[in-house]
């Protein structure tokens, strides 16, 4: 009986290996995938402030 048990301990542990492997992979592709979207945003973003900031500061300094 205890042979069983270890057995089904041992079954149990596989497949919990593999979804802790498929849990990481997946973890790691979200990232690698997130990581160039994150940066394009990030860029766009500084973009537009920047432009907005040297607009305001061109229409100021034609009303002065």
């Amino acid at each position: 009986m205890e042979e069983f048990f270890l057995h089904l301990w041992d079954e149990v542990d596989d497949i919990a290996g593999v979804c802790r492997h498929l849990a990481t992979s997946a973890a790691a592709e979200v990232v690698a995938t997130a990581a160039p979207l994150i940066a394009a945003v990030s860029a766009a973003l500084l973009a537009g402030t920047a432009t907005l900031l040297l607009a305001r500061q061109s229409l100021l300094s034609l009303l002065a």
